[in-house]
Formats: structure tokens, C-alpha cells, sequence
């Protein structure tokens, strides 16, 4: 199995087991979904986190108390996560910027899942995803990437030292 597929699916079952010990030392992981839609030719990006977490980003990055998912929520925490997110989370198409429009966010749970979504695009040959969402605020941060294009799909592990990987999709 490619090494590339092994370390997300080791570092899944390594938050899960660490889930149990979670009181004893705090870990830092949010899950990236980017799928191909082939009906409507979009990327479509699903982002999961803690909202305490981005709460905390959110803070740091503007000053402001969002209160994300919750009845306090701030009436401009929509439009700062969405510029929190443009800023931080990025997509090339074999070396082509995808401009990402934020869709909207909604609770499960304890976490909350963010959504963009790209306008109609050829199908992806190659893509390079950055991710340094909430990088700057936990060291030890881990962005899960998983895409999926038709029936293949590839995962990155993204983190502070190295927030940007790229995947050939193949044929």
C-alpha cells in the first residue's frame, strides 16, 4: 500500500486511540474532504473542526469573540471564518489557483463542518492543497486531506512544517 494512503488512515487510528487519553494531553486534528463532482464539474470542500479551536484562531486572527455553533455566536463570525478560511486554505489544479466560495458552516455533534465549493472546472489531473488552518495557533496541529475524484482517492497529512502536498490523480 503507498505510504501516502497509510499515514492518514495511521494517524485516524492513532486520534482514535489517543481519543481515550484525550484528558491526559490535548491533540489537534481537523479533516479535510475535497470531492469532484462530476455532475456539476465543482470541487467541493468539507472541513471539519472544534469550534473551541477555531473559536480561539478566530480570536487571534481578528480579536473578536465568535462564539461559533452557539446561541452567543457573533454576527460577523460567519463572514470572518469564511476570510479565516480563504486566507488560510488553498487549491491548484496542476499549478492553477481554484477560487473557493465559502457556502456556510453547521454543527454535529462537538464539531462543526465548514463548506466551499469552486465553480465548474475541468476534471482534476493533478492537485496541490495548503492547508495551515489553525497551524499558528497549536504547534502540533494535523490537517487530515482526503479527495476524491470519480473512484479514486489519496490522502495528504498536512501540518506546521509542512502545510501544502500535492497528488497526481490517476487515471
Amino acid at each position: 500500500m503507498n505510504r501516502k494512503v497509510l499515514l492518514p488512515i495511521t494517524v485516524i487510528l492513532a486520534v482514535l486511540l489517543l481519543a481515550g487519553f484525550s484528558r491526559l494531553h490535548e491533540f489537534y486534528v481537523s479533516l479535510s474532504e475535497i470531492r469532484f463532482n462530476q455532475e456539476s464539474e465543482c470541487l467541493e470542500v468539507s472541513l471539519r473542526f472544534f469550534p473551541n479551536d477555531m473559536d480561539r484562531a478566530l480570536k487571534e486572527h481578528f480579536g473578536i469573540n465568535t462564539s461559533l455553533v452557539t446561541e452567543l455566536e457573533h454576527e460577523s463570525a460567519d463572514s470572518l471564518l469564511g476570510i479565516y478560511l480563504h486566507d488560510l486554505f488553498r487549491i491548484e489544479l496542476s499549478g492553477v489557483s481554484v477560487p473557493l466560495s465559502y457556502l456556510g458552516k453547521e454543527a454535529e455533534s462537538d464539531v462543526m463542518w465548514c463548506y466551499l465549493e469552486s465553480d465548474p472546472l475541468e476534471k482534476p489531473v493533478e492537485i496541490t492543497v495548503h492547508n495551515a488552518i489553525l497551524c499558528e495557533i497549536f504547534e502540533d496541529q494535523v490537517n487530515i486531506i482526503q479527495v476524491y475524484v470519480a473512484k479514486w482517492n489519496k490522502g495528504l497529512l498536512l501540518n506546521r512544517e509542512e502545510p501544502q502536498g500535492k497528488l497526481v490523480i490517476d487515471k
